[in-house]
């Protein structure tokens, strides 16, 4: 009898596996997470409308308002019409994933792409088994992951290993489709009632955190909880405050240009470089202001890119106002204001690239 009922039990999970298996290939990469999906399914609609596109995490997806960039773009007779795809949270190996996922769009006027030198791979392990981190996991991003954190010198290897151990678990979850079955399911039946809201006012992917606190709806509680006591914090922590702009003007100061980059973040940044460039695409890579990661470990590979496709807007020494109070939202991220002055002088650098890049041939 014990038998028999243990046969029916591995019949029916086979069943399911099986089934959530078929479900699993024919959803899009980005099925896991709803702001990525909201915003991805609006691209992919309306590819054609855009010839560029900005990738990325938070300090992207909050910071960059297209509308900005395009117009003094066409100031200086450069015709940009671009979407911000970024989303909180996509570190610099999801970020590979989210690239190929992108290259995947049918989009023939794509012109130009902007990748976020922002992140290691480290990242929120409340995240961990949700449909939003593990929908995304791949073998490709497991062993891009570990070969990074592999040459993180300056991390404990016990940190190092348990990371790259999250992430091959992750992997397998998804391989696996361990619980996620009803979120795959979910994901086609409430098509038609998703909130569209983190497209921005104007539609161009652009959302800065000052609309969020009116409109709290982020994939998990711990996340709306998290962003609303950070603010509280930023805003009465000045000493924190200081150090972190400091620790950031140190590792400018310290900068040359001669300093050895991380290989296994510049290999992954070329293989992106490259991908792109095989489809004509010209690729820049930005530093943004406020990031978690040690600009000490950051500088050296984005100078380790190609001449011309650095957007460097983290040095407090340049850009004083990032740091101040009176632009930043929380720790890591700036308010509406500062992102309209962050934006300006994104497309002023923009511009003066493709200049230069033109002038050259």
């Amino acid at each position: 009898m014990a038998k028999k009922v243990l046969k029916n039990i591995a019949i029916i999970l086979g069943v399911l596996w099986i089934f959530s298996f078929v479900i699993r290939y024919s959803l899009p990469f980005y099925w896991g997470d709803s702001t990525q999906t909201v915003k991805y399914e609006f691209y992919k609609k309306n590819s054609d409308k855009f010839n560029t596109v900005f990738l990325g995490g938070s300090l992207e997806f909050r910071h960059i308002n297209p509308a900005i960039i395009d117009s003094v773009a066409r100031l200086n007779n450069i015709d940009m019409r671009s979407f911000n795809l970024g989303v909180d949270g996509h570190g610099i190996v999801q970020q590979a994933e989210d690239l190929d996922g992108l290259l995947k769009i049918h989009n023939p006027n794509l012109k130009y792409i902007f990748l976020s030198l922002s992140s290691e791979p480290y990242f929120f392990v409340a995240n961990m088994h949700t449909s939003k981190w593990v929908s995304w996991q791949s073998a490709s991003s497991t062993v891009n992951a570990a070969k990074i954190l592999a040459t993180l010198d300056k991390d404990r290897p016990k940190k190092r290993l348990k990371y790259s151990g999250l992430y091959a678990m992750s992997w397998i979850e998804n391989m696996f489709n361990v619980a996620v079955l009803p979120d795959m399911i979910s994901f086609y039946v409430n098509k038609d009632k998703r909130d569209n809201s983190y497209l921005g006012k104007q539609e161009n992917g652009f959302y800065p955190y000052d609309y969020e606190e009116y409109h709290l709806f982020m994939e998990y509680k711990w996340e709306d909880t998290l962003l609303l006591q950070s603010r509280k914090q930023y805003e009465n922590d000045k000493p924190f405050r200081d150090t972190m702009t400091a620790e950031v003007t140190r590792a400018y100061n310290n900068f040359k240009s001669t300093d050895k980059p991380n290989q296994a973040m510049v290999d992954l940044c070329m293989k992106m470089y490259n991908k792109c460039a095989k489809r004509g695409i010209q690729v820049f890579f930005m530093l943004p202001p406020k990031g978690r990661t040690d600009y000490s470990l950051l500088l050296p590979v984005l100078y380790a890119m190609p001449k011309g496709t650095q957007i460097d807007l983290g040095d407090p020494r340049k850009y004083p106002k990032y740091y101040d109070v009176a632009y930043g939202y929380n720790f890591h991220h700036l308010n509406y204001k500062g992102a309209v002055l962050q934006s300006n002088e994104m497309a002023k650098q923009i511009v003066s690239s493709i200049k230069a890049m033109k002038d050259s041939i």
